[in-house]
């Protein structure tokens, strides 16, 4: 059962999910029961041609009456019922849902939103949920909108699973909504997903939560972490960084030795408060005699991760971007 207001492209994606779900070796019919659009009979038998999946429909019938004849009619695999849509979800199309619901009682309840509406999905989206009680979304013009994150994190927020996205205006523009493929292409990273598997696999050695706090202590147990991902060169190609100077790998696993080994010659008040380093020379020769590691460098090092740390803490204060990102990643109704 399909559900949208004007404009959302509802009618259009069912002739992609059938074309979708018959590419995959099912069998599929469309009811069209939205009678509030003049040309959605027409636009809905049109599509059903043009991917070759059954059709059912009566102009000028309730869409009630529809619903109960294409169910008995059409004996396909999956039955898409696309309904009516208002400007707005109002006591007239919740009570003609409703009754479509009470009839068809369908496995899946689709409310498809188009990207531009940004962040007004979370109210689109908990309105139908608490009208209807909705299973997935479907999130169009991603491929048209620069709103469509806002889209697709509000609807996260509102606690809703996000099926599938609609990438183009073609057929076959419609893609299962995979978080880390997404974002991977939106970082232009390639294969995203195998270094979430890699992250994923050393989380609870001590990245599995953002620390409140950057400090040396903090940086030193994401750093071990990071390391047990294994090479950087495995790491990145992950990220289609397979041209990489072997030198430039080498000097980045090397860099990744010193501070290690200057972060094991600090004490635990050190590695907490640096500026302690900073304000006793002394302590940088005892670390420079403990590491082997000139006192330049260190000294580098000390003022590296002061500007690091001065970028987290900007990235800290936006709470709310970060709470949406952590949902989206612990898929919590993102579908993952």
């Amino acid at each position: 059962m399909m559900l949208g207001l004007f404009g959302s492209g509802k009618t259009t994606q069912i002739g992609k999910l059938s074309h979708y779900l018959m590419k995959r070796g099912m069998s599929v019919g469309v009811i069209a029961a939205d009678m509030m659009r003049p040309a959605a009979y027409e636009q809905l038998e049109q599509l059903s041609k043009q991917v070759g999946c059954s059709f059912y429909g009566r102009k000028g019938a309730k869409s009630t009456d529809v619903v109960r004849e294409g169910l008995q009619k059409l004996k396909n695999d999956i039955i898409i019922i696309d309904t009516s849509g208002r400007d707005a979800l109002d006591d007239e199309l919740i009570k003609e849902l409703k009754e479509i619901d009470e009839i068809a009682k369908p496995d899946e309840k689709i409310l498809v939103m188009s990207a531009d509406i940004g962040q007004i999905a979370k109210k689109q989206a908990e309105e139908f949920n608490n009208a209807i009680g909705l299973t997935g979304v479907i999130i169009t013009k991603m491929d048209g909108s620069g709103k469509g994150g806002g889209a697709l994190t509000a609807c996260g927020v509102a606690g809703v699973k996000i099926l599938f996205i609609g990438v183009g205006e073609k057929i076959d523009d419609i893609e299962e909504f995979k978080p880390e493929k997404f974002v991977g292409r939106l970082l232009g990273v390639p294969d995203f997903e195998a270094l979430m598997e890699k992250i994923k696999a050393v989380a609870p050695e001590g990245i599995e939560e953002v620390p409140e706090e950057l400090n040396i202590e903090t940086f030193y147990k994401q750093l071990k972490a990071a390391r047990k991902m294994g090479p950087l060169k495995g790491i990145f190609e992950t990220m289609g960084m397979v041209n990489v100077p072997k030198e430039v790998i080498e000097q980045g696993e090397q860099k990744m030795d010193i501070y290690e080994a200057i972060i094991n010659s600090m004490t635990k008040a050190e590695r907490k408060n640096p500026d302690l380093i900073r304000k006793q020379p002394s302590r940088i020769d005892r670390i420079s005699k403990g590491s082997g590691v000139p006192p330049a460098v260190i000294k580098e090092f000390i003022s590296q991760f002061e500007k690091m740390k001065k970028i987290y803490e900007r990235l800290q204060k936006n709470k709310g971007m970060q709470k949406n990102l952590m949902k989206m990643f612990k898929g919590k109704g993102l579908g993952f």
